[in-house]
């Protein structure tokens, strides 16, 4: 079994704390004050752009970036891989952050954020939003229960510990489903929209591609954190278990690959993809970085057992789907130009600062390494 050792990084990570806990009081001042005084002084949302960056960065990214718990959860718990269970902790922290991230900046991007009870109560059953709010609220305390024996074994609460183990399976079986079901609702969400989406992104497929892309960016964030996390907190990295988490994300990429182009053959939009555009020009950029080249590094004998490039595939698969949120959600939406306000993306910044501060603090004080 083959592992690379990485330092501990002390000096950068004392003054990178210090520059993370400034970001996140930024964010909450921000946020307080759009809580105070409304989004027409901190943001560029109006009736003509009502979704801003807290829905198509926050929200469409901050989902799938946190995939990788419920893959990890499944093929841990469920089908029995030991071998991925040393990083199945961080990645459910990883996921459980993530969805309080995104829980966060939707309090502040609802217009009536005391509000939020309604949903409980006054069920919409034919509203994609309410399928979305329903399985994040639940999928969030599922995540919870998942990620809560650490915290016990911290406490030492061993009866209670016990009990979560019982009932480990079910809980992870409920999570995969809730998860499967909201990454490929977030998808839904832009199918009700057909004539203000641009030909490129709108496909009655984005369900199973937001699913697709989801799964293949849940393995390069598991890969992309365990690498910092360990480079910055000192330790090792499997390096079977890098290769394995690859093979899982290249599978995963070339289906969307296959998706991405049997779609625009069947719908006859190839065309616009090099018709020389800004729309043409984002598409083009968001599958060449997010798609071709990690596939390339991944196809590439010398490269795909490398850690360092292995890493690097990861970092271009999150960065593809960022990319491809973003095109979806701004780029490709049509209507009255939109450039977000300082404090608007002060909001955002402050959210993740947060989440990696949190992300920090419980890698240090929990017992988040299983054999």
């Amino acid at each position: 079994m083959t592992s690379i050792t990485l330092p501990i990084i002390k000096k950068q990570a004392s003054i990178g704390t210090l520059v993370l806990l400034a970001l996140a009081a930024l964010g909450a001042f921000a946020a307080l004050f759009r809580w105070v005084d409304g989004f027409d002084q901190v943001s560029s949302l109006s009736d003509s752009r009502p979704w801003g960056i807290w829905i198509s960065f926050d929200l469409l990214v901050g989902v799938p970036i946190s995939a990788g718990a419920f893959i990890l959860a499944a093929t841990v718990h469920i089908f029995h891989i030991e071998k991925y269970r040393p990083i199945l902790r961080p990645a459910l922290l990883t996921g459980f952050l993530g969805y309080l991230m995104v829980i966060l900046a939707l309090m502040v991007d609802l217009g009536q954020p005391q509000r939020i009870w309604h949903m409980l109560i006054y069920w919409n059953l034919h509203s994609p939003l309410f399928e979305v709010g329903m399985c994040v609220m639940t999928y969030t305390a599922v995540l919870l229960i998942e990620f809560s024996p650490p915290i016990l074994e911290k406490l030492g609460w061993t009866g209670l510990l016990g009990f979560l183990k019982k009932i480990s399976i079910p809980v992870v079986i409920l999570g995969v489903t809730l998860s499967t079901m909201h990454q490929s609702s977030l998808g839904s969400l832009f199918l009700i929209v057909p004539l203000k989406m641009y030909p490129l992104w709108y496909t009655p497929l984005l369900p199973l591609i937001f699913l697709v892309s989801a799964i293949s960016v849940g393995f390069g964030m598991v890969i992309f954190e365990c690498a910092l996390s360990h480079r910055f907190l000192g330790g090792h990295i499997r390096k079977d278990i890098f290769e394995g988490l690859s093979r899982g994300m290249l599978i995963a990429l070339s289906v969307l690959l296959l998706i991405k182009l049997a779609d625009l053959i069947a719908a006859g939009e190839m065309g616009l993809v090099f018709d020389g555009s800004f729309q043409s020009f984002m598409f083009l950029l968001e599958n060449l970085i997010g798609i071709i080249l990690p596939i390339a590094i991944l196809l590439t004998p010398s490269l795909r057992t490398n850690t360092a490039w292995i890493f690097r595939a990861a970092l271009l698969t999150v960065l593809g789907l960022i990319l491809y949120r973003l095109n979806i959600g701004l780029v490709g939406m049509a209507g009255e130009p939109y450039f977000p306000q300082l404090l608007e993306v002060a909001v955002t910044v402050g959210v993740f600062s947060a989440g990696i501060l949190a992300f920090g603090f419980a890698m240090k004080n929990l017992p988040l390494e299983e054999e």
